[in-house]
């Protein structure tokens, strides 16, 4: 049996934490889920998500300096996606967080399915494409594809 893929879910506000680990859970996904960026960091090092859902606005460290972070410190982090996960999203945080490596930008309140559905390619791209950029591209160019219809 194939190894469990670990989805992590950074977010201040616990019930969004529950909702995504939750629904991740029934979905077959092994999580783990931290309150702020600093563990978030800690916790991946030891862990090595897959996956990251990153909320923007945190107390301490925000979502764009611990995505920066999270490509700094993780020898992985190629192989680890990050999405955020944002209620502020204005053009400028958007842009921030695809220039500190987020594949993706989710808007608060978000569709179960919906992240589900880019959980799923995340995961089938990360398995063909070994080029982070090739990856990133194609991701994006997926989901606008799925979201567009």
């Amino acid at each position: 049996m194939p190894e469990q893929k670990l989805i992590m879910v950074v977010d201040d506000e616990a019930v969004v934490r529950e909702v995504l680990c939750s629904f991740l859970e029934l979905h077959g996904y092994r999580t783990v889920s931290r309150s702020d960026g600093l563990s978030a960091i800690s916790c991946a090092k030891e862990n090595m998500p897959d996956l990251v859902f990153l909320d923007i606005k945190m107390p301490g460290m925000d979502g764009i300096k611990t995505c920066n972070m999270f490509k700094k410190t993780l020898p992985s982090s190629p192989e680890t996606g990050i999405i955020i996960i944002t209620g502020y999203g204005s053009p400028e945080n958007v842009e921030k967080s695809f220039v500190c490596g987020a594949i993706d930008v989710i808007k608060k309140p978000f569709d179960l399915e919906a992240i589900n559905k880019r959980v799923n390619i995340w995961f089938e791209l990360r398995s063909v494409f070994y080029d982070e950029f090739a990856r990133r591209l194609v991701y994006r160019e997926r989901v606008m594809e799925i979201f567009r219809t």
